[in-house]
């Protein structure tokens, strides 16, 4: 009995610090760049596009990437102009960290409005845990024959 009791305690104590030796992937990257974008741990990330200093019509875009749990994430994006337009685009993509390269596994959009100055898509995907995702989004603005374009960028959220 006393030897059970013996083996049954070095079988915790193994367990135990097998278990906190575990490192996740995310541990390994985490808080690097790769392809302009931080690896992180956050439940939500939000990338904007840079401020469009000489854009007439385009004023930003942004693209936001929230973890909803049990492998559900929500892309989420806008485009948004300093007047109305006849044609405003947004378009997102979520995309999965491999390697060291951005790969889309889904695209949201286009999808456009006409004689406004703002647009936005939502849609929630469902995905595999394991790995870094972000938002990659292309936003447009067209007024006549001018066309004014910019892109934004989340940063990784790593997924369970």
């Amino acid at each position: 009995m006393r030897l059970r009791k013996r083996y049954l305690l070095m079988f915790t104590v193994v367990c135990f610090l097998f278990g906190v030796m575990t490192v996740k992937a995310a541990d390994e990257r985490l808080g690097t760049i790769v392809e302009g974008s931080l690896l992180t741990e956050q439940k939500e990330v939000e990338g904007f596009s840079e401020i469009i200093a000489r854009g007439t019509y385009l004023a930003s875009g942004s693209g936001r990437l929230t973890n909803k749990g049990n492998h559900v994430v929500n892309v989420s994006g806008n485009t948004n102009c300093n007047r109305v337009c006849d044609e405003v685009k947004v378009t997102l993509h979520l995309q999965r960290l491999s390697g060291n390269t951005w790969v889309t596994i889904y695209t949201l959009g286009p999808k456009t409005a006409t004689n406004t100055a703002y647009i936005s898509n939502s849609k929630n995907y469902t995905i595999k845990g394991g790995y870094y995702y972000r938002v990659s989004g292309s936003h447009t603005a067209k007024k006549g024959s001018t066309t004014e374009s910019t892109a934004s960028y989340t940063d990784g959220l790593w997924i369970d």
